[in-house]
């Protein structure tokens, strides 16, 4: 079964998303990717999964600066909607 997202929620998501590493883009781009499509990424059933588990990293062990820790609650909030 796929998904599937309005533009406007794409061009916040697509926003948000190049505000982070490139890392980040790609583990959070490949989820959404396979979550519209009806499948799983890694183990994540949504991508906004994938922002929290990258939230909690954060909080034990900081590699965001605090705009990009920001960014990353936006975009999870963003990923939400899109459900």
């Amino acid at each position: 079964m796929s998904k599937s997202i309005n533009l406007l929620q794409e061009s916040n998501i697509s926003h948000f998303l190049r505000t982070l590493p490139a890392d980040i883009q790609g583990n959070i781009s490949a989820c959404l990717e396979k979550w519209l499509i009806g499948e799983t990424a890694a183990g994540y059933p949504h991508p906004a999964q994938v922002c929290a588990n990258l939230q909690a990293a954060n909080e034990r062990q900081p590699f965001l600066d605090v705009q990009q820790a920001m960014n990353l609650q936006v975009l999870k909030s963003h990923l939400r909607v899109a459900v």
